[in-house]
């Protein structure tokens, strides 16, 4: 049987909730939220370890604020608490996360403002404020938050200081092959590789459900020495949602599954560094997956890892509720204990 949560999802999922239209642009406004905490993971207690993955609390959040949900990606700002999330709304989400003991207890100081266009502003219709994903870097000394847009087919900088919620986008030069992507099985994913790794802080973008001519996910390197398209294999009926790198340049996946047969579903995979290279299909361990029926998730988007000052990992994954009452807000945290060395 198919849980009724899974056929809210693909209603949502179609595109058949409306969504809704992003406010005046007057800068981040005080979000009220409310955040009950998930202390197991698998909804019949008891197990820690999911895979690769220990689990280390999670949050379902709520808020009377119309704008806030849909949250689609997910950054966390260095080895503190500051998330920053974009909605495929239109909308910038910023927190702090609350850590008790490692573990996810809360959430504080969240706030909300729409993301501006290149003209200063507001994203009005779902074409163009249809973000996907943000990674935060330093591009020419100063701090930059990079967002991907799927149905505009948009990658844009915008500049973190002095004021994010001012900030009009910067637009990326696409390749053609990335600018005639369809506009709802483009870019999900956005991730900058590590200036040290073999891809030398390249952006790299891949498609939720655009495939090669193999059947398999296509991705782009955006520039460097390894500048150019590649493909990742695609493992049953998972589309990826999001992706970041670990500190020695492998690509974390994230990836969700919505099949009238096999119901929803997460999985995380590990891409190798010297995997991502022109013209190659890439190829990973799968290091957690989880089911609708048998743990606390919904539809998965938003991926972001933190890597911790003792030299370890944190995952943290964030669900997009389409803004629709059938669904939730999820944030979860994991520790990363990983069967070989990153």
């Amino acid at each position: 049987m198919i849980p009724i949560r899974a056929v809210a999802a693909a209603a949502a999922l179609a595109g058949v909730i409306a969504t809704a239209e992003p406010a005046a642009a007057d800068g981040f406004r005080p979000l009220p939220l409310t955040a009950r905490p998930i202390a197991e993971f698998a909804i019949d207690g008891g197990a820690t370890r999911f895979g690769e993955l220990e689990f280390r609390g999670g949050l379902v959040l709520g808020s009377a604020d119309r704008d806030f949900g849909s949250l689609s990606g997910l950054e966390i700002d260095g080895n503190g608490g500051s998330v920053l999330a974009v909605a495929d709304t239109g909308f910038w989400f910023s927190a702090r996360l609350v850590e008790t003991d490692g573990r996810l207890t809360g959430i504080a100081d969240a706030k909300l403002a729409p993301i501006l266009d290149a003209t200063g502003k507001p994203r009005r219709t779902k074409h163009a404020s249809d973000a996907e994903g943000v990674r935060l870097t330093i591009d020419k000394g100063a701090r930059t938050a990079v967002v991907v847009f799927e149905q505009s087919r948009e990658v844009s900088r915008f500049a973190v200081e002095p004021d994010l919620a001012a900030a009009a986008a910067r637009p990326v030069k696409l390749p053609e092959s990335a600018r005639t992507l369809s506009a709802t099985r483009g870019f999900e994913t956005i991730a900058i590789a590590p200036a040290s790794s073999s891809l030398k802080g390249s952006i790299v973008l891949v498609a939720e459900r655009a495939l090669d001519k193999n059947g398999n996910h296509r991705g782009w390197i955006l520039s460097g020495p390894r500048a150019g398209t590649f493909s990742i294999r695609r493992i049953g009926d998972f589309d990826i949602t999001d992706g970041d790198f670990l500190p020695n340049g492998d690509l974390v996946i994230l990836e969700r599954l919505f099949s009238i047969v096999e119901g929803v579903g997460v999985r995380i995979r590990r891409i190798a560094a010297d995997d991502i290279a022109p013209g190659a299909t890439a190829d990973g361990p799968v290091v957690m997956s989880a089911g609708l029926d048998g743990h606390r998730i919904d539809n998965m988007e938003g991926l972001a890892l933190r890597h911790e000052a003792d030299g370890s990992t944190s995952v943290f994954i964030v669900s997009d509720d389409n803004q629709s009452f059938l669904q939730q807000t999820l944030i979860l945290k994991f520790a990363w204990r990983p069967a070989h060395t990153q």
